[in-house]
C-alpha cells in the first residue's frame, strides 16, 4: 500500500490506499506540490493538471458543473 522509491536525486512517496491519499491532500498542515515541470512539458500540457493555485481554482470552477451525473447522461 505505501512504497518508496527514488527519481534521480528526488524521493518519492507512493500511496495505493485511497483513504491515505484523501488525508495527505486534505491534510492542511503539511505542504503537498506539484513536481516541477520541464520547459517541454509546459508548453505541451497546459490542462488542470499543470495549473497550481488561483488559476487551478478559477478553472476547476469552470469545469465542474461539466462532470455533474445530469450532464452525463
Amino acid at each position: 500500500k505505501i512504497s518508496f522509491s527514488w527519481f534521480g536525486k528526488t524521493p518519492q512517496l507512493i500511496l495505493m490506499d485511497a483513504e491515505m491519499v484523501k488525508e495527505v491532500l486534505s491534510n492542511k498542515f503539511g505542504n503537498f506540490s506539484k513536481s516541477p515541470q520541464s520547459a517541454q512539458g509546459k508548453m505541451l500540457a497546459r490542462g488542470l493538471g499543470s495549473l497550481e493555485g488561483t488559476q487551478w481554482a478559477v478553472q476547476r470552477r469552470r469545469l465542474n458543473p461539466v462532470f455533474h451525473l445530469e450532464k452525463l447522461k
